[in-house]
């Protein structure tokens, strides 16, 4: 077919009949299987329509939005799809083994605590002064003065955060190391140049 080329009705019918009782890899279907082939591409069953089959692309089982495909297995979309692969229905689930850090971390406490640190310091690295704006954008990190892992009480106390670049941040972790850092290695940090 041409792209761009308009079908009169008698040739689309002609093209349908044609695509029925066309042989396949060079085997002709019987009668009996393009009757079949048919009521399953209209959607019928066994000579009777399908009780769910409204025509068209399946809905979601949960939304009831129509799907844009037919090859969900669970008949879910994308949106939906997330509640039935999380724990140990995940592809990549390895029995629980995420470390208390990992959790913590993404707890909603932190995020605000990392919000907070941000608000503070106005968005601004303390180690080299630069921020977004006029067509630049740098990624900021919260930084823990004192020890995450040690000192636990302190983990979202805004006064124990501090505003680095991601450049300032990787590099004073580079030069002290990601463990039992202390207040004095970021007050050195800061001050060298």
């Amino acid at each position: 077919m041409i792209t761009g080329t308009k079908h009169t009705e008698k040739s689309r019918k002609k093209m349908s009949k044609s695509h029925w009782n066309k042989p396949m890899l060079g085997k002709k279907h019987s009668k009996e299987t393009i009757l079949k082939l048919k009521k399953s591409h209209l959607g019928i069953q066994s000579g009777e329509k399908h009780p769910k089959w409204k025509g068209g692309l399946p809905n979601c089982k949960d939304c009831c939005k129509e799907l844009s495909t037919y090859s969900n297995k669970l008949n879910v979309c994308k949106k939906c799809s997330g509640k039935y692969q999380t724990g140990e229905k995940n592809w990549n689930w390895n029995g629980g083994a995420s470390s208390e850090n990992e959790r913590v971390r993404k707890l909603s406490e932190m995020k605000l605590w990392k919000k907070s640190v941000f608000e503070r310091d106005d968005y601004t690295c303390q180690k080299y002064g630069t921020k977004s704006g006029n067509g630049k954008a740098v990624k900021l990190a919260a930084h823990h003065i004192k020890n995450f892992a040690q000192y636990i009480e302190l983990r979202t106390s805004i006064e124990n955060g501090i505003t680095l670049s991601e450049k300032a941040h990787k590099e004073f972790h580079r030069k002290y190391g990601i463990k039992n850092n202390t207040r004095e290695q970021l007050l050195e940090f800061l001050t060298d140049k």
